[in-house]
């Protein structure tokens, strides 16, 4: 973790938000640096994850985290805080799956190709902060999109993505070789 970002919602309007650099002492990989834009010189002051994340978990407090891509983004939370010996049980959205049901004639469900599709805007993608303040805005959108729909409650978005063929078909797949 060399960065964490998120932002409150709260009726629909962002409210607070938390963003700091993290030092992760080992120097970042060329590839991370060049798809975040973050380096090293940039890390160097800030303070370690074991001061910046009981900062994190504090801002969030008994929040619903939300997330594109959860299961990734919440795996880093959940990891450092085990190391730390600090016990986490988030619940979770992930905006990657109510994409998936809702946006059905995507062929791509990252966060830019979502965001383009609803018209928000998303600069400086795979900056903490603002991919959080985007993920907020489509998360905000999909909640608009879920009521014209009538859908209430998780088990009426788990049948809106279970009844269509489209989402069925755009899932993530895996692949396994048997050899006999």
């Amino acid at each position: 973790i060399i960065e964490i970002g998120a932002v409150k919602v709260e009726n629909g309007e962002i409210t607070e938000r938390f963003s700091t650099f993290v030092n992760p002492q080992v120097p970042i990989p060329f590839h991370i640096e060049k798809l975040t834009s973050i380096n090293d010189s940039m890390v160097m002051d800030a303070d370690p994850i074991e001061v910046v994340l009981p900062q994190f978990l504090e801002f969030v407090g008994d929040a619903i985290l939300v997330a594109h891509n959860a299961n990734f983004d919440v795996s880093f939370i959940k990891e450092n805080a085990k190391r730390q010996g600090i016990p986490v049980d988030f619940t979770y959205v992930d905006t990657v799956g109510i994409a998936r049901a809702l946006l059905t004639g995507q062929s791509k469900y990252t966060l830019d190709a979502v965001a383009k599709t609803l018209g928000i805007s998303l600069e400086n993608h795979h900056r903490a902060v603002d991919d959080a303040e985007c993920t907020a805005h489509i998360f905000v959108k999909f909640i608009e999109m879920l009521k014209e729909r009538h859908i209430e409650t998780l088990n009426d978005l788990n049948s809106l993505g279970a009844t269509s063929v489209d989402t069925v078909k755009k899932l993530p797949t895996h692949h396994a070789i048997i050899l006999a």
